[in-house]
């Protein structure tokens, strides 16, 4: 079982399953602290229709299928993403499909609940690669993520960018030591500021369903996720993206 299946279980047991989604998604309505919650995950699904899509992969049915559970929402419910996705479905018949629309579908699906008043929560528990990131858990106003080795953040998995550089793995690790962006350890991810809150390596997921509860009474999943930038380890760690989105919002109001 995957980290992502392992945590949907802890989180959503005793929750009301959500009908209508491949085994690749799943989704149950449950409650945290009085607090209802649809608990969303994407998990390994060996017998998916696309191939690219069998190891936890966010593909085309994975992202239409997180937009249809996310906009299916009950009314004054909360949204909690369970992160573990090592990256989109990459795949000619994905590409030629559509693989993009997907994404979009399920990204802007947790816009649009955010905006609409649905506090959106991320809990980042294994892998979050490139756009299956992007799509499922990057939105939300408020992230969470487990201090693991096996908690990774980056826009692409080691082994594709070992491919693409023609650089062996062990370079990509030094190099990452000497310039932070290029890390993938949910720690250099804290650093940029885009971590509310790490929770130590081995926490009893009862802790971290407790440690839930402030944050989905306090409106932090109702932030647009820009806010990120203005926190304290932003200030320091990207002061250049600050002045780009800067200037590039003086120049779009001039």
């Amino acid at each position: 079982m995957s980290r992502g299946a392992e945590w949907f279980a802890h989180v959503g047991a005793g929750g009301t399953p959500v009908a209508g989604l491949p085994a690749s998604v799943r989704a149950a309505d449950t409650t945290i602290d009085g607090v209802p919650v649809r608990v969303v995950a994407v998990v390994r699904d060996p017998g998916a229709r696309f191939p690219r899509a069998r190891q936890g992969e966010v593909g085309i049915d994975e992202g239409f299928a997180l937009a249809r559970a996310v906009r299916g929402t009950p009314p004054g419910s909360a949204i909690l993403a369970i992160v573990d996705v090592p990256g989109q479905a990459f795949g000619v018949r994905e590409e030629a499909i559509g693989l993009q629309r997907a994404l979009a579908a399920s990204a802007q699906a947790y816009v649009q609940m955010r905006r609409g008043g649905h506090p959106v929560l991320a809990l980042v528990v294994g892998k979050a690669i490139s756009g299956a990131f992007l799509a499922h858990g990057l939105q939300a106003g408020w992230i969470g993520a487990i201090d693991d080795a096996a908690v990774e953040v980056h826009v692409m998995s080691k082994p594709a960018v070992a491919r693409v550089t023609r650089m062996d793995e062990a370079d990509l690790v030094r190099i990452a030591r000497e310039v932070p962006a290029t890390a993938r350890d949910i720690e250099t991810f804290a650093r940029f500021g885009a971590v509310d809150e790490l929770f130590p390596a081995g926490v009893a997921p009862e802790a971290v369903v407790a440690a839930l509860a402030p944050a989905l009474r306090d409106g932090r999943g109702l932030r647009n996720p820009v806010a990120r930038l203005a926190y304290p380890g932003a200030v320091q760690t990207r002061a250049l993206a600050r002045e780009v989105r800067a200037r590039l919002q003086e120049a779009w109001d001039a």
